[in-house]
């Protein structure tokens, strides 16, 4: 679901919540408490896309929660994360639309875990596509490799936790 796209027009029709965008030092991102408690856990290393960002940096923007959690590109923060570790000054500055509510919650009004559980998943895998497809300017890296292929190598990992 994550190398999905629809037309822009199409997805256009399909408003995202309220959001405002910001310039942010990647940092600022993993500064924030819920990445910091959450990155290690949550989003396994995609070691092809870091190489990638090692060499061609970062091209399209992340779409995060109210809460600062990057559920479009945390492959991408993860990537930075693992790359910071050795190199204390890479901080790219990154686009980040952000979520001016936490419009997720509305979900935990649902009384039935298991349906809640699975219509809030399905609630950020149509964000997600909405926003990429609305969003991404940018469907090849610099050396020609289709960005898809890292977000299904991605998809294809084990190691994800909600």
């Amino acid at each position: 679901m994550a190398s999905d796209r629809i037309s822009r027009e199409t997805a256009e029709l399909c408003p995202l919540p309220p959001y405002s965008w910001y310039w942010k030092p990647a940092s600022f991102i993993l500064e924030q408490e819920i990445v910091k408690q959450n990155i290690e856990k949550a989003i396994p290393v995609n070691k092809e896309l870091m190489e990638n960002i090692k060499s061609e940096g970062i091209k399209n923007p992340f779409m995060c929660l109210h809460s600062w959690w990057p559920f479009v590109g945390g492959q991408r923060i993860k990537a930075i994360f693992e790359i910071r570790k050795t190199d204390k000054n890479y901080d790219p500055i990154i686009q980040v639309a952000k979520f001016d509510k936490p419009y997720e919650n509305i979900w935990f009004l649902w009384s039935n875990k298991d349906f809640r559980t699975k219509a809030n998943a399905v609630q950020f895998q149509l964000w997600e596509l909405i926003f990429k497809s609305q969003w991404y300017n940018y469907d090849k890296t610099d050396s020609g490799v289709d960005m898809k292929h890292y977000e299904n190598v991605g998809d294809s990992l084990s190691g994800w936790q909600s």
